[in-house]
């Protein structure tokens, strides 16, 4: 047991700058993996893989629910991989961070090789792609609460991280308008840049892989046999993880979270899938701009510090989540209006103010990221203080089943209504019907999610001052205080962010 000490995967560091870009440059591969389904890789299946809209909506919806089963059981077997020899020696996160880099650098490249009309190649390496991002992304998600009990750290974490996925969404469209303004338009820019973008993805995970710490097996052992929650023999089977996820959604600081996080999600998914196809075929613009435009993501990286500026001072993340959904409806208005009366403004003014109504989705959009990122890490906390558990890995799968859904349903969404608007794939002029589909996608989905989120974010009250009060009562509780010697305001605090009555809080048994 004492050699397990050692490893250099349990081993815990100063939450320096350095290491939180080591932890944050995964992200990498996770924001642009988003970014990458959402703005372009639709586009390239219809246009150069010659798959009907159709296809490939059934492609992602096929891929993206195959891997949504596998993020439900991904969390709950990362949360018992340390009771087995390979997750102890290497970590029953870091494991999986190692299996993903590996399957990206195989995959990756192969989804954006042209081989007209297979659909099987397409679903192949989409879902293995997907696959590798589902593995990284839940042991990923884990580790700012594992490295850290700070919510400081955390914050100087994910902020970092942060600036680092705006760059990622930033890279992921600058190299494809890049190679297509050299190359011509045409697929040798987006298989050229597959390439890149498999090769660079795997390198950042494994940086993140050497850059990072977790629990020991030790400490998880002691914490959940302090708690009388580890008793008897783990249940390793698909009703355990159902079970977990059960337990972990009805609390409801969970249950908010991954609402919102739906939501905003859904129709951020919604808008930028839909968005290349409303530059080439409502505009009537070249993908060369419509790619110039989504690399104007780059906005995100001067966000970051700004929104991490407010969010520091007001420790209130409902006031940064307030300014997206109201840029996001502003720019919602203006993508409307710009569909009407492109055709009287002319080539040049369209495009001055595709950019201006670009900056400021890019300022919405970041915003919205960028608090959802600060208040996840905060959630796990709020199941442990009720379950008595460390199950980080459970809501982390929670997120990325949240998130499979929200890419597939957004795709799919696309793919069908395209398909019911008469969309022509390969064709450069499309119907009425069709350009219509497109808006619809683009900007009436996207105003009823966020609308509804906004709703939620309303009655969500997870900040840095709540999670302190109840990090500090487990602390209390953890170390043997008494249930009946809880202040007043902390009892009142964990009632409202759990949604359980103080009875059934820290219901362990010793």
């Amino acid at each position: 047991m004492e050699n397990q000490k050692k490893r250099w995967v349990y081993t815990p560091h100063k939450i320096s700058i350095w290491r939180s870009i080591g932890y944050g440059i995964n992200d990498m591969n996770g924001a642009s993996w988003g970014t990458l389904v959402g703005s372009y890789l639709m586009f390239f299946l219809t246009t150069y893989g010659k798959l009907s809209a159709a296809a490939v909506g059934m492609l992602f919806l096929i891929g993206k629910f195959l891997n949504a089963i596998m993020s439900m059981l991904a969390g709950s077997i990362s949360d018992r991989l340390y009771s087995t020899k390979i997750g102890r020696r290497f970590g029953r996160r870091h494991l999986l961070l190692l299996v993903g880099a590996i399957l990206t650098i195989l995959f990756f490249p192969m989804l954006f090789m042209v081989v007209p009309g297979s659909f099987w190649w397409y679903l192949i390496a989409f879902v293995m792609v997907e696959t590798a991002n589902v593995i990284i992304g839940t042991a990923y998600e884990t580790l700012a609460t594992e490295m850290t009990p700070n919510a400081d750290d955390r914050v100087k974490m994910s902020s970092i991280r942060l600036f680092i996925s705006a760059f990622a969404t930033f890279s992921v469209s600058a190299l494809p308008a890049t190679l297509l303004a050299f190359l011509g338009e045409g697929a040798q820019a987006y298989t050229i840049s597959g390439i890149v973008f498999g090769v660079v993805y795997a390198i950042c995970t494994l940086i993140t892989y050497r850059s990072t710490w977790e629990h020991s097996p030790e400490e998880v052992e002691n914490f959940e046999s302090a708690n009388g929650s580890n008793s008897g023999e783990k249940e390793n089977s698909f009703i355990g993880s159902l079970r977990d996820y059960w337990e972990m959604l009805r609390n409801k600081s969970a249950r908010y979270m991954v609402s919102i996080y739906f939501m905003t999600y859904f129709a951020k998914d919604c808008f930028s899938t839909a968005f290349l196809y409303y530059v080439v075929f409502v505009l009537g613009l070249s993908q060369t701009i419509g790619q110039g435009i989504t690399s104007l993501s780059f906005v995100g990286m001067i966000v970051v510090p700004i929104a991490a500026f407010i969010l520091i001072k007001t420790k209130n993340p409902k006031i940064n989540w307030s300014t997206s959904f109201s840029l996001i409806f502003i720019v919602m208005a203006g993508f409307f209006v710009l569909s009407l009366q492109h055709s009287h403004l002319g080539s040049g003014t369209t495009i001055i103010s595709l950019i201006v109504l670009g900056v400021l989705w890019q300022i919405g959009r970041q915003f919205l990221e960028y608090t959802a990122w600060q208040v996840i890490p905060l959630v796990p906390d709020v199941d442990t203080i009720v379950s008595g558990k460390l199950r980080t890995g459970t809501f982390a799968a929670v997120q990325s089943f949240t998130r499979q859904l929200t890419g597939a349903l957004g795709s799919a969404l696309l793919g069908f209504i395209l398909q019911w608007g008469g969309f022509q794939e390969g064709s450069l002029h499309q119907t009425l019907q069709a350009q219509n589909a497109i808006l619809i996608v683009l900007i009436v989905v996207p105003i009823i999610s966020i609308g509804i989120a906004w709703w939620m974010v309303a009655r969500f009250n997870l900040n840095q001052r709540t999670h302190k009060i109840l990090h500090n009562e487990i602390e209390r509780l953890q170390s043997g205080g008494n249930k009946d010697d809880v202040d007043p305001q902390t009892k009142s605090i964990v009632e409202d962010l759990t949604g359980y009555k103080w009875d059934k809080i820290w219901n362990t048994t010793k």
